[in-house]
């Protein structure tokens, strides 16, 4: 298997444009085309559940925030109503029976409060803010779900081609073995060795085709997909001439991350919404002043029309419920205080989350130098060792023991690509972003 990848540096680009693909709810067929990351992230941002269940979260705390603005209207109900009715009078004559309808409106509105509606409506945009930056968290998410489990399929199918060179070489190995033995160079200890050495290649050769299958599943799971579902990728071939740390430093990454993350910013968020239901509860314990008008107008059979009106003011003045409302200002404090709490607790995780990822691409860039020469140092000691074991210079040990450790070197190589990339995607995500230290590369070819 050969490997292509772009510079994660340019997949938030492509990444982005995917974003417009949330329009489209229904799952669309798998394509049978080879796919670049930009296109799986596009198919899963279309395809995925979790994508629709934020977008009705956001669509909910719509519909929530506008029920909560119509306090600002007056409530206006119209009714019409109809009575056939039949009586005695207090001298026993009998009333002949008398028909009434009529129209009725009624209107009542909210003139002033000490904040319960106001606090209401703050309180419902802050939750839908808090939705809507929830959204933005979850779509984050899913690309880099998407981004992990597109380098683990390549990656762990490069493994395995790595571990098939390795049980080609094993078995060419157990070959040269066999002959040399019965030519009468070798003793059949040397055979056992080098069958050994081929199956312990096997079975790492299946480990690494299991792992990929695993990785393909769940690449296929979250484009929202069943895991059995077998999806075309473009091949990847890391290039080291695209290998640079970020250009950001660390202290900028942190505060860069608490701008930009849309979990932190959904927990600010949540806090203001707290801090609306307080004024909300402490609204809801002082008077209210509401107007109340009416208007009617009642037929009656045989006897004409009449027109009712009323109009009015209420002064509702809350004395005592029985402490259910000092209650309700306690528990509406004490959801703000872990309101605050949450989003404190939520920086700190941020921080942690920037440091780390920082701290493992930083590895991740110093591992692949040595990774590049212990693979260059492997391969020259294995060709040296064949050329003596085919001379008889070196024993089947010394050939199998070299042999053995170009295949880690291999393994090195591959998984030290295979780390970088998800190291430098995972901060991106963590810091919101990164900024290509020469803006230069963002001509290069996406995968």
């Amino acid at each position: 298997m050969s490997f292509t990848v772009k510079s994660p540096r340019r997949w938030f680009a492509g990444w982005c444009c995917a974003c417009f693909a949330l329009a489209a709810m229904a799952a669309d067929p798998p394509p049978t085309r080879p796919l670049s990351l930009a296109e799986l992230t596009a198919i899963a941002l279309r395809n995925n559940p979790d994508t629709r269940v934020a977008w009705a979260a956001v669509e909910q705390s719509q519909a929530a925030e506008r029920i909560a603005r119509a306090g600002w209207w007056p409530t206006i109900t119209a009714s019409y109503a109809g009575q056939r009715s039949k009586a005695t009078s207090s001298s026993d004559t009998e009333v002949p029976a008398r028909t009434r309808y009529g129209p009725s409106v009624s209107l009542s509105y909210l003139l002033f409060d000490f904040g319960s509606r106001g606090g209401a409506i703050d309180q419902a945009a802050a939750e839908q803010l808090a939705a809507r930056y929830s959204l933005n968290q979850t779509l984050q998410d899913l690309a880099l779900a998407v981004e992990t489990n597109y380098y683990l399929v390549i990656g762990n199918e490069a493994l395995a081609d790595a571990n098939q060179l390795a049980l080609d070489e094993a078995q060419a190995n157990l070959d040269a073995a066999r002959t040399r033995h019965g030519a009468g160079l070798a003793t059949v200890a040397d055979v056992y060795q080098a069958q050994s050495a081929a199956a312990a290649a096997q079975l790492s050769l299946q480990q690494s085709r299991g792992s990929a299958r695993v990785a393909r599943g769940a690449l296929a799971a979250a484009a929202g997909y069943s895991p059995e579902t077998v999806l075309q990728l473009r091949d990847w071939q890391p290039d080291d001439a695209d290998i640079t740390l970020p250009a950001t430093p660390l202290d900028a990454l942190m505060e860069q991350a608490r701008r930009a993350r849309p979990e932190l910013l959904a927990a600010q968020a949540s806090e203001q919404a707290a801090a609306a239901a307080v004024r909300a509860a402490r609204g809801n314990a002082l008077p209210s002043l509401r107007l109340n008008a009416s208007a009617a107008q009642t037929r009656v059979t045989d006897v004409g029309k009449t027109d009712q009106y009323s109009y009015g003011a209420t002064l509702s003045v809350p004395v005592f419920q029985g402490f259910a409302l000092r209650a309700a200002i306690d528990g509406a404090r004490a959801a703000l205080d872990s309101a605050r709490a949450s989003t404190e607790s939520m920086r700190l995780s941020v921080e942690q989350q920037v440091w780390t990822a920082y701290q493992n691409v930083q590895t991740a860039h110093d591992s692949l130098a040595a990774a590049r020469a212990q693979l260059e140092s492997a391969q020259q000691a294995a060709d040296a060792i064949r050329a003596r074991y085919k001379n008889g210079l070196s024993s089947i040990l010394d050939l199998l023991s070299t042999e053995a450790t170009l295949a880690q070197a291999r393994v090195a190589g591959i998984q030290a690509h295979l780390e970088w990339y998800l190291a430098l995607a995972t901060l991106a995500h963590n810091a919101g972003g990164l900024q290509a230290a020469d803006d230069a590369n963002a001509a290069g070819v996406s995968p």
